[in-house]
């Protein structure tokens, strides 16, 4: 049975790879260097290309896809990493006992919440205030900052998917902080604390010394969450399609909210490369959301996950 989640990855791996490979072939290297996604010109012929029937004109670049995972992801543990990392302090160390586990369980909550509930807030509550008093006020007075200057348009785009992905992942990256920063030995934290160190003292030694793989482990498994994140980002990222971002308040569109919204479409086509181009899409996206949740358990520990932290000091 130990065996049953492996074979099931690796059927998985196999199944999108037979299916991506006709995109692999026809597209090459330029599937990555590209971001022109032209599925072609259905109405006419399919004309064979290296061995594949496809569309006349049809070209899969996942260039903007790639780019635009990498920025929201990147922006969602910038604002979730900072925030994750004081309350797991205030949590541990300010508040008294009886009181910290209902706001763990509390905090863990919100990890179960669907995701589309949060699109649905961020169209309804954040888009909004993005587009008539954040960013104008951005724009206005952090220009001289690269990426800061330009147009606001309808308040979707980078912004918006970072603020909803890091609203997503803190919790994850909250409940391994705090336990990793319980599990710390009492013994430790009485002994800094009779030399005098304050707080805040033993909560920096605790991130940055004891608990310092989980700290960093953390940030990476909810990198990973945020990198695979569909449906939320979807309704707020503005969907663009052929156009780079040009600033922090462009519109963008990731891997894979682009697969979610192009599948339909792909299923129907006759040639099949359409989807054989977001299966390509997926494999990739597969490949870089396990590496990454691989290398934040690698970090962590297994038993830092359970609130047993292995780090050596």
């Amino acid at each position: 049975m130990s065996l049953v989640p492996a074979f099931v990855l690796i059927t998985i791996l196999a199944f999108i790879l037979v299916y991506a490979w006709p995109s692999i072939v026809f597209n090459g290297t330029t599937f990555f260097t590209s971001y022109i996604w032209n599925v072609g010109i259905s109405s006419r012929p399919p004309v064979m290309v290296r061995g594949f029937l496809v569309p006349p004109n049809a070209s899969f670049g996942a260039l903007l896809f790639i780019e635009s995972t990498l920025l929201s992801s990147g922006l969602a543990i910038l604002i979730a990493f900072p925030v994750s990392f004081l309350v797991s302090l205030s949590v541990e160390l300010y508040l008294p006992g009886r009181a910290k586990r209902p706001l763990v369980s509390l905090i863990e909550l919100f990890a179960g919440i669907p995701s589309v509930v949060y699109g649905l807030w961020g169209i309804v509550v954040l888009e909004p205030l993005l587009l008539h008093n954040i960013e104008p006020w951005m724009s206005a007075n952090l220009y001289f900052i690269p990426g800061f200057s330009g147009e606001v348009l309808t308040g979707s785009g980078i912004i918006a998917s970072g603020l909803i992905l890091s609203l997503m992942i803190a919790p994850i990256i909250t409940s391994v902080m705090v336990n990793s920063f319980d599990s710390a030995p009492s013994e430790i934290k009485q002994g800094l604390v009779s030399l005098g160190a304050t707080k805040w003292e033993l909560g920096k030694y605790l991130a940055t010394g004891y608990s310092r793989s989980s700290t960093y482990g953390g940030a990476l498994l909810g990198l990973g969450r945020a990198l695979g994140e569909t449906m939320a980002v979807l309704m707020v990222s503005g969907g663009i399609v052929n156009v780079l971002p040009t600033s922090i308040y462009s519109g963008i569109n990731t891997m894979a909210a682009a697969i979610v919204a192009y599948l339909d479409s792909a299923i129907g086509q006759g040639t099949g490369i359409n989807l054989s181009a977001l299966a390509e899409l997926s494999l990739f996206l597969l490949a870089i959301s396990l590496v990454v949740n691989l290398l934040g358990r690698r970090i962590a520990g297994r038993g830092a996950l359970r609130g047993v932290e292995n780090d050596k000091f």
